[in-house]
């Protein structure tokens, strides 16, 4: 009978859980008198189960996998242990050296780290190496749609998918607006976006869709890269969250991350912060063991071998820049690193998670054809 037992909680992907589990497997080894549990679900159940058992206090969940928008509403509600108290200022200034940046500073609120950064993520272009090549791509969101035009031929082969089911259509936006010089929302009394900017983004986006698949705006990420996996009928994808688990021998074998467009005007592509990262829960009572528990997953030992070996995305800068795990997932993280030098941290206050949230409905309706865009552009700036 174990004297101490972490509950974990993390979102239902191979990405999300498999490492997790393997790495406190090895932990449990050196560490005979605890036990972890991780409970996965999809990621609307985890985001729901996860902020109403923190409201409540139930100490359902110890360990907590989430997202960064989220850490305002988790630091706000005084949810989470900061790991300032946790591991201490000495340890986080040893890993902000030793993590991709901006992970661990996106977890970064009111003067506390509130999360480990686990896994470390971002958008990146996708495409198909075996029908394109990375120079030939275009550079700019202007650019995409006569590259698109001289090769799309449907329903053979579409030229281009865009990520845009739900929250995934408000991240591409936010990104967009963000790489444009105008990141909406950012102001936590008066949340809006700039109205010629958003519209601007909004015409151009609709006017890819005609080189994407029908119904492609209700697939989520796992669906479109199963598809780029699974079949030859799409080349391209120009913003898309970043997923390791599809790459190398035996899984996307032509896969290849590629940079996000910038715009014609010389911007940037801004491509969205992405990653999970670990909290601890208030109500935690083996306090210690969680901090060992963390520390390990964030060690250059797991991030190195266990995580790679168990479809993990690990965070350190050892790990991106290794050329034995590069050249195991098709150079992934030396292409990624392009991506993650520029990205972009979504708003962090509290209410911004359900803007977020909200935003994604409200697009829909316009990739789905079902309003216009004055209408958009006003229900985009409600939230003042």
């Amino acid at each position: 009978m174990p004297t101490h037992v972490l509950q974990g909680i993390t979102w239902k992907n191979p990405r999300g859980y498999d490492p997790l589990v393997a790495a406190s497997r090895v932990w449990m080894d050196q560490h005979p008198g605890v036990s972890v549990r991780w409970q996965q679900l999809p990621w609307y159940e985890f985001e729901d189960t996860i902020l109403r058992s923190l409201a409540d206090g139930d100490g359902s969940f110890d360990l907590i996998m989430f997202d960064h928008p989220w850490t305002g509403r988790m630091a706000s509600g005084n949810w989470l242990i900061p790991w300032e108290r946790l591991s201490g200022e000495a340890y986080l200034n040893d890993l902000a050296q030793r993590v991709v940046c901006p992970s661990l500073e996106s977890y970064m609120l009111y003067g506390s780290h509130w999360a480990l950064p686990v896994d470390s993520a971002c958008h990146c272009g996708l495409f198909r190496s075996d029908m394109a090549d990375a120079d030939s791509l275009p550079q700019t969101w202007e650019a995409i749609r006569s590259w698109a035009e001289a090769l799309h031929n449907p329903p053979h082969r579409h030229a281009l998918i865009l990520s845009l089911e739900g929250v995934l259509g408000s991240c591409l936006f936010l990104s967009m607006m963000a790489g444009l010089g105008f990141p909406p929302y950012t102001d936590e009394r008066s949340p809006s976006c700039d109205k010629e900017a958003a519209a601007y983004v909004l015409t151009l986006l609709k006017d890819l869709l005609v080189f994407a698949p029908p119904g492609s705006t209700t697939l989520g990420p796992w669906d479109i890269y199963e598809r780029f996996s699974k079949s030859d009928d799409i080349i391209y994808s120009p913003s898309i969250f970043a997923y390791v688990n599809y790459f190398g021998v035996g899984r996307g074998e032509h896969l290849r991350v590629c940079r996000v467009p910038g715009f014609s005007n010389g911007a940037v592509g801004r491509p969205i912060l992405g990653g999970v990262g670990l909290g601890v829960a208030h109500t935690c009572t083996s306090i210690d063991q969680a901090r060992e528990l963390g520390e390990f997953l964030m060690s250059e030992t797991v991030q190195h071998d266990i995580f790679p070996d168990h479809s993990g995305q690990p965070s350190t800068k050892t790990a991106w820049a290794s050329t034995r795990i590069n050249r195991r997932f098709h150079n992934f993280y030396a292409d990624l690193s392009a991506n993650m030098a520029t990205a972009y941290i979504r708003p962090r206050y509290p209410d911004f998670h359900y803007i977020e949230l909200e935003i994604g409905k409200i697009l829909q309706q316009w990739w789905d054809h079902e309003t216009d865009l004055t209408i958009i552009l006003d229900q985009l700036n409600k939230f003042r």
